[in-house]
């Protein structure tokens, strides 16, 4: 066991600790504003906070854990505003963090059957890292890196975007990490230089004509200025039930490395869940696809969202009509 635990810790100091910046896996998924701070507040009828909590490797001390709280709501009528705070632990490493993003929407169009608008963010990132060395020191080995020290450090960095939408379907730019490194842990030159994160996404939600089923497909691409790009591919369902205070829902997501020349598989993500009125609670199964990851396991994470409303709508669906689109064999949602 001590020997694992050594091999987590000297992983993430030989990955340069840079890794644990993309703890979040498909999070976005249900706050896209964590990867884009002009989608704070998406629904300006709706206050909805999320709880995650994820681990790997159960009934190993010290397993790779994250915990995250996030909440969004409508400040006026174009402004929103979206914050999560996390804490991340990895071996000895730990990270906790706060990210508060602000919108600003501008109505482009509105007509009877069409709405465009513009909206713009700004998002403020505070972390505190750590690294206690002091139970790994043994005294009949020597190692240069590890002075059983315990390291803190804390960061400052910025990230702004823009999302355009048109009815319920959506694209969005975002940059993360527009300020230089501030965090004194990683200003070491063995540490690699901080780099700027593009990411584009593109995503809508329809309900299948003739059927009681509604979807919300999303794509994300990342692409990180010094190192790797990568393609995700999210599907969430909701399924209704005759009961209207009672809904089934599912997320399947997908991730894809696209440093080489077609490619490589990195995982998976499975999730079904149950909604009742404004609560939903829902269990993922992540499924890592690469060597490292399928040896030594893979995540479970636990979901929990509760919302409220300004309508009152208490169905576990939450939208308030339903629009025809003509041109299309499906029914786009209204929020």
């Amino acid at each position: 066991m001590r020997k694992l635990l050594i091999f987590v810790c000297l992983l993430v100091l030989s990955s340069g600790m840079q890794a644990q910046k993309y703890y979040l896996t498909n999070q976005y998924a249900y706050d896209l504003f964590q990867v884009n701070p002009s989608a704070a507040a998406f629904e300006k009828n709706c206050i909805s906070a999320n709880a995650f909590y994820q681990k790997q490797w159960f009934g190993t001390e010290l397993a790779p854990t994250t915990q995250i709280l996030s909440f969004q709501m409508p400040v006026t009528g174009s402004m929103g505003s979206g914050t999560y705070v996390y804490n991340d632990r990895n071996g000895y490493f730990k990270e906790m963090g706060l990210h508060q993003a602000f919108s600003y929407e501008v109505l482009l169009t509105k007509k009877r059957k069409k709405r465009v608008t513009l909206s713009f963010g700004l998002a403020f990132m505070l972390e505190q890292t750590s690294l206690d060395q002091t139970s790994l020191v043994d005294p009949g080995y020597f190692d240069p890196i590890i002075d059983g020290s315990k390291e803190v450090g804390y960061g400052f960095n910025a990230s702004a975007g823009a999302v355009l939408k048109y009815n319920d379907m959506h694209m969005g730019l975002a940059v993360t990490n527009l300020a230089p490194e501030t965090n004194p842990m990683y200003k070491s030159p063995l540490e690699p230089p901080k780099a700027m994160d593009f990411h584009f996404h593109a995503g809508g939600s329809f309900k299948v004509a003739d059927r009681d089923l509604y979807i919300e497909p999303l794509v994300m691409f990342r692409r990180n200025s010094l190192t790797d790009s990568r393609l995700d591919l999210n599907m969430k369902l909701y399924l209704p039930t005759p009961n209207p205070d009672f809904a089934t829902w599912g997320l399947v997501s997908y991730r894809h490395n696209l440093d080489h020349q077609i490619g490589k598989s990195v995982g998976m993500a499975v999730t079904g869940g149950v909604v009742y009125k404004q609560f939903s609670m829902g269990l993922e199964y992540q499924l890592g696809l690469t060597t490292a990851q399928i040896d030594y396991g893979s995540n479970y994470q636990l979901i929990l969202s509760y919302r409220i409303c300004f309508n009152k709508k208490k169905g576990a669906i939450p939208c308030s009509k339903v629009r025809m689109n003509k041109k299309a064999n499906y029914k786009f949602l209204g929020y």
